[in-house]
């Protein structure tokens, strides 16, 4: 889905107790079901990837405000350390209570880590890559849906993410998007949460529930919601995505792409994929800042 070559700044702010947390990166491509979506929503679905951030000390920094269990810790300057429970690499065992994350993608990496605060564990899919100040995928372009992507940890079940995008012209590829992504864990050959997708021309928005396992043909993922961008996508624009209780919502540019109802996944964090069928991932579509926030 997505391909990245950034640089990354990241902020991590930590407000309240953590309790649980999830993560990590996987690349898949699938297109709706025949009839799944309106024209403007039916080409495949394509994979990408995040990006991580950074602070001016040169690494990630997560502020533990008060948690008194579960919480994680990331020391200014790139050292990642455990706060009250936390996972290893500056994971969080625990979901956040107050949560927000924003990174400029300063740093160049592969894969997107930042100090640890950004995870791909899943080792059937593809990683996201930071350089120049670019998020992006790392797809061949025939991988079929092993899309490129990252997420964080230590959110509560109601997210909201949004990221800035970079378009470049000359694209070929038949199908490429970038993603947000929601409620997502990952583990060696497993990646599960909700896909929100935008096609580089706008001519689709989905949202996709993922199954687990690599999937090898569309009918292995759950296309739930559909739309487009009649506008197009412009370098600049916002694409941005939450969920609350069942209910997921894509926009762009705070206008409402797609919505979709489903319960099936109900833990896991925000993070960013890529997909790129038919060309090379690259960061001729790809994301140059990220933020994350926990909702009530």
């Amino acid at each position: 889905m997505y391909s990245k070559v950034c640089s990354l700044v990241a902020l991590v702010t930590v407000a309240s107790s953590c309790t649980s947390g999830s993560g990590s990166n996987s690349t898949s491509a699938e297109q709706p079901p025949t009839g799944g979506t309106s024209a403007a929503a039916g080409s495949s679905k394509g994979g990408s990837s995040t990006g991580g951030s950074h602070d001016s000390n040169g690494g990630s920094t997560l502020r533990n405000a008060g948690a008194s269990s579960g919480g994680t810790g990331i020391a200014p300057g790139g050292g990642a350390t455990n706060s009250v429970g936390g996972a290893p690499n500056g994971g969080a065992t625990g979901a956040m209570t107050d949560a927000t994350f924003s990174t400029n993608f300063d740093l160049t990496e592969l894969p997107l880590s930042e100090t640890g605060v950004w995870k791909n564990v899943g080792v059937d899919w593809t990683f996201v890559a930071t350089a120049g100040g670019y998020a992006f995928g790392t797809q061949t372009g025939n991988d079929g849906y092993n899309d490129s992507y990252a997420h964080l940890s230590g959110f509560p079940p109601n997210q909201s993410a949004s990221a800035v995008i970079h378009l470049e012209s000359g694209i070929t590829a038949a199908y490429t998007e970038v993603e947000i992504l929601l409620r997502w864990s990952d583990s060696a050959h497993n990646a599960i949460g909700y896909e929100c997708n935008l096609a580089h021309d706008g001519s689709y928005a989905q949202i996709i529930r993922w199954p687990g396992k690599l999937g090898t043909g569309l009918n292995d993922f759950a296309f739930i919601g559909a739309g487009s961008a009649p506008n197009g996508v412009h370098d600049g624009d916002v694409f941005s995505a939450q969920v609350i209780g069942n209910t997921i919502t894509s926009y762009l540019n705070g206008k409402q792409l797609a919505t979709a109802t489903d319960s099936a996944v109900i833990s896991g964090d925000p993070g960013i994929g890529f997909y790129w069928q038919g060309q090379a991932g690259s960061k001729s579509y790809s994301f140059t800042s990220f933020t994350a926030k926990a909702l009530p």
